[in-house]
C-alpha cells in the first residue's frame, strides 16, 4: 500500500471482479468536496489479518468497503461498530476514526431504500427472505425497522437460524424448504447466482405469485432468479440498485466523525 497523503478507500473481498461500489463512491465523495481514490483489492480469507495490519499502518487508507467473505470475519479487527452493525453481526463499511477502525452496515438500508423507490408498501407486504448471512440479517432487520407487515425467512444453516431468530423477534415466520407461501416480495440474500450454473432460491411458482423480486447479487445480474422474474413479467430489484441506494448514506457516514449511522 501507498504511504502517501492522498486519501484512499479500499474495497476488499473475494471474488472482487464484479463490484461496482468504487466508481460510485468516488463520484459521491468528489461531489461532497472530499475527493478520494476508491480501489478494489482481492483479499483471500486467510490474508485478512495481514491486510488489516497493513491498512492500519497506512495513514492514506481512510476506510474500507467490505464484501464477501469478510463481512463477519472483519469484526475482531475493528475498534468499534455502529449499533446497526452490532445488531446485524456484520460490517460492510469501515472508517478510520483517530487511531482506530470503526465498522458499519448499510446492506439493509440499501435494499429497503431500493424497494421503497420501486413503490413497495412495506407495511402492506409479506416479504419472503432467503438467507440470513452477513447481508441477509441486516436486510431482515432493516425491513422490520421499516414496518414490514410480515416477514418469512429461510436459512439452510440450522445453527445460524437458531442464532439469529431471537434478534428478529417472535413475529417472524420460518419457511420450510420447498414451501411456496404467498409473498408480495421475494428477496434473495444467499450467494446463489454468484456462480455460473447456480440455481434459484425460489421456485418459478413463487416468483410468478410475487409482485417484486430482489436479487442482491450485484453485477452482472444474469442469475437464474433474475431470468425467472423477467420471464414472469415481475419487477426486479437488482443488487446494483441496492448498491446505488447505499452510496449516499455510506459516503455521509465516512465523512462524519460520528460512529452512529443512518438506520
Amino acid at each position: 500500500m501507498s504511504t502517501g497523503s492522498e486519501p484512499r478507500y479500499v474495497m476488499i473481498g473475494t471474488p472482487i471482479g464484479s463490484v461496482r461500489t468504487p466508481p460510485l463512491l468516488e463520484a459521491f465523495l468528489a461531489a461532497q468536496g472530499a475527493p478520494a481514490r476508491v480501489e478494489a483489492r482481492q483479499v483471500e480469507a486467510e490474508d485478512l489479518a495481514a491486510f488489516m495490519a497493513e491498512a492500519r499502518a497506512d495513514p492514506s487508507v481512510r476506510g474500507l468497503m467490505v464484501t464477501m467473505p469478510h463481512k463477519r470475519a472483519i469484526r475482531p479487527f475493528l475498534d468499534g461498530e455502529s449499533q446497526v452493525a452490532r445488531a446485524a453481526g456484520s460490517v460492510n463499511a469501515v472508517k478510520r476514526v483517530g487511531d482506530g477502525f470503526i465498522g458499519a452496515q448499510f446492506d439493509g438500508i440499501g435494499l429497503r431504500s431500493a424497494l421503497l423507490a420501486e413503490g413497495v408498501d412495506l407495511a402492506a407486504s409479506t416479504v419472503r427472505l432467503a438467507g440470513l448471512g452477513g447481508a441477509g440479517l441486516a436486510i431482515a432487520q432493516a425491513l422490520l425497522a421499516g414496518g414490514c407487515g410480515r416477514l418469512l425467512v429461510r436459512e439452510s444453516d440450522g445453527a445460524r437460524l437458531a442464532d439469529v431468530l431471537p434478534r428478529l423477534g417472535s413475529g417472524v415466520g420460518v419457511v420450510d424448504e420447498g414451501a411456496v407461501p404467498d409473498a408480495d416480495v421475494l428477496v434473495n440474500a444467499t450467494p446463489l447466482g454468484m456462480g455460473a450454473g447456480d440455481g434459484s432460491p425460489f421456485s418459478r411458482e413463487a416468483v410468478a405469485r410475487a409482485a417484486i423480486v430482489a436479487d442482491i447479487v450485484a453485477d452482472p445480474n444474469a442469475t437464474r432468479l433474475a431470468a425467472m422474474a423477467r420471464d414472469a413479467g415481475v419487477r426486479l430489484v437488482t443488487g446494483r440498485m441496492m448498491v446505488e441506494h447505499q452510496i449516499a448514506p455510506i459516503g455521509r457516514w465516512l465523512l462524519s466523525q460520528d460512529i452512529r449511522q443512518e438506520s
